[in-house]
């Protein structure tokens, strides 16, 4: 998936916690559910830089639930650096 970055950085800003790291961006972001009450699902997402400014997808990382915004988006964050960590 190809995303024009001038569309997209604005928008990942307001709704994820993002920051770059080794090269990546990543962002986590807390995906409600409310089949069991008010609690979110942990959520990473890798994004590289692409051709012309845009933002290529890489990876997007599904985790656990948790019943904090904040400890679910510091959970997708720690989902993206896992990741790449583990890469050859």
């Amino acid at each position: 998936m190809i995303i024009l970055m001038a569309e997209l950085l604005p928008m990942l800003f307001r709704q994820w916690e993002i920051e770059r790291y080794k090269g990546f961006l990543i962002a986590g972001s807390a995906v409600p559910t409310f089949a069991t009450g008010f609690d979110w699902y942990a959520q990473g997402t890798i994004l590289r830089r692409g051709r012309l400014s845009s933002i290529v997808e890489i990876k997007r990382i599904q985790g656990p639930i948790f019943n904090s915004k904040e400890a679910t988006e510091e959970h997708g964050l720690q989902l993206c650096k896992d990741w790449i960590d583990k890469r050859p």
